[in-house]
């Protein structure tokens, strides 16, 4: 029996094709996480650090796949020092998955609204985010707020 190679090219090519790395990262990273904790430290402009608080337990934030959106996922936020809610807002990560995109994040408008963080562990159950804003440092001058996140998948 002969086998025709034309029935091997499908095969191939979905092997080859694999899956968009966004695409498996947003499967992956999709559910529910506890901010297991947060860290806040204010950079100030002559390059020493001030601590500011370190928190435990602050919230859970759990991103959804919504239907018919390749491009963005979800996310719905609960911080338990807030009585504000971030619910089913646009989410994305770069295409290297090193960057996440929280749209919306501090206001409705279009610039300026955005908190975007840099992924420095990336574990299927647990993963640190760190975000940077500007700020007013305690002698007045600018200066920069990390905020870093440990999560925990729930």
């Amino acid at each position: 029996m002969k086998h025709s190679p034309i029935y091997f090219l499908p095969l191939l090519l979905l092997l080859l094709s694999g899956c968009d790395p966004e695409v498996k990262f947003g499967k992956r990273i999709g559910g529910s996480w506890n901010i297991a904790v947060q860290e806040t430290q204010v950079i100030n402009s002559d390059g020493s650090i001030s601590d500011e608080r370190r928190e435990t337990d602050v919230g859970e934030l759990t991103i959804t796949e919504p239907d018919g959106s390749p491009t963005y996922l979800e996310y719905s936020l609960t911080l338990t020092n807030s009585n504000y809610r971030w619910n089913f807002l646009p989410f994305k990560t770069d295409d290297t998955n090193q960057r996440v995109f929280f749209y919306f994040f501090f206001c409705s408008d279009i610039l300026g609204c955005d908190w975007v963080g840099t992924i420095e562990e990336n574990l299927p159950d647990r993963q640190v985010w760190v975000f940077y804003r500007s700020t007013t440092g305690s002698n007045g001058a600018p200066a920069h707020r990390k905020t870093t996140w440990r999560l925990e998948r729930l």
